[in-house]
């Protein structure tokens, strides 16, 4: 005879939970023709109104199909031709200003990059041959473009790239707690709110914590910090987003590349002026030499064909180049001025 523990036991149904598949935006894609979504951006061309979630659900699907994304290619090798589709597609479901069309593009390569780290997390088993690891493909991906994906997979150089990745994305220990919504949206938001825009210490903390309450220590201790800060701030004195705001000082300088608190595409040198980098600057020199290099040629020809029009080996008729005509080029990046200077 079952005791009454096991009978209970037997009578319970152990029922799998069901996970919310991939998003497919069934909806949008059966709008009647000519009916488009509304779409309002910020200065920086982010989405920031309500409906702004339609249009980047729809992005997500289409980033997850090889036929106008393919997932092998990284976003800056994509044809501009197939970006400009994209572009023209999203046009007939919504109504965009062009000034958001730069922040699509540049979120529709995050987008396929993400969804290649999913693919590959989620797919991709090293520990196999080339040929089962080809054999294991996704429905969702189309067959030439995964082999070309495991052929990239499997080169030592993506692999030690993929090793330094992890241990950046290991170090990431705050986690945002907007949900689906955008840092661009919260910020509009937080500028009703309060009645201006608000400073990167208040994005930060609307963004990654909710009544008060952060995911982690690292986020709570950064947010006291920041607040401390703000504190001792002398009276008047606003923190305006820059190089040496709160943010920075706590969390330390943006970065080349970085989305900063501002969301994909915008950094805080976007909102109080660029400060060229040192890649700039440097390309900027080799422009230059390069300009020199075509002048000394030029001048050097029209030297020649001048002595020989006048039968004469004498080339002093035009004077070469010297440092008053030329620019200036040294292997340096030219002094910045410093920030808040005239």
């Amino acid at each position: 005879m079952k005791s009454g523990f096991e009978t209970t036991l037997l009578r319970v149904r152990i029922v799998s939970k069901r996970k919310r598949g991939p998003t497919r935006t069934a909806k949008v894609w059966a709008q009647e023709k000519g009916d488009r979504i509304p779409i309002l951006v910020n200065e920086h061309g982010q989405p920031i109104n309500d409906k702004s979630s339609h249009l980047t659900h729809f992005m997500g699907t289409l980033s997850r199909s090889g036929k106008y994304c393919p997932i092998y290619k990284p976003w800056n090798k994509v044809d501009a031709a197939k970006k400009k589709a994209l572009l023209e597609l999203l046009k007939t479901k919504s109504d965009i200003p062009e000034a958001g069309e730069k922040w699509i593009l540049q979120s529709f390569g995050r987008k396929v990059k993400n969804w290649r780290a999913r693919v590959k997390e989620y797919y991709h088993d090293p520990s196999l041959s080339v040929k089962q690891q080809i054999s294991s493909r996704p429905k969702q991906v189309q067959k030439k473009q995964w082999k070309k994906l495991v052929k990239y997979w499997n080169k030592e150089k993506t692999k030690s790239l993929s090793e330094k990745n992890k241990e950046n994305r290991a170090k990431k220990k705050m986690i945002q707690r907007t949900g689906k919504k955008s840092y661009a949206r919260k910020r509009e938001e937080l500028k009703t709110s309060l009645g201006h825009d608000p400073s990167r210490l208040d994005l930060f903390s609307a963004c990654f914590s909710k009544d008060g309450n952060t995911k982690n220590d690292d986020t709570a201790n950064a947010i006291d910090e920041m607040k401390r800060l703000s504190d001792n701030l002398p009276n008047g004195h606003s923190d305006k987003p820059g190089p040496d705001d709160i943010f920075s000082t706590v969390m330390g300088k943006d970065r080349n590349g970085d989305a900063g608190m501002f969301g994909l595409g915008v950094r805080a040198s976007d909102v109080w002026g660029v400060i060229p980098s040192r890649s700039a600057c440097h390309r900027e020199n080799n422009e230059l030499k390069s300009r020199c290099g075509e002048l000394t040629s030029e001048n050097e020809q029209l030297r020649a064909q001048l002595s020989e029009k006048n039968g004469s080996t004498n080339s002093s008729i035009v004077p070469p180049l010297t440092s008053q005509h030329s620019p200036v080029v040294t292997n340096e990046p030219p002094r910045l001025r410093k920030f808040g200077s005239d």
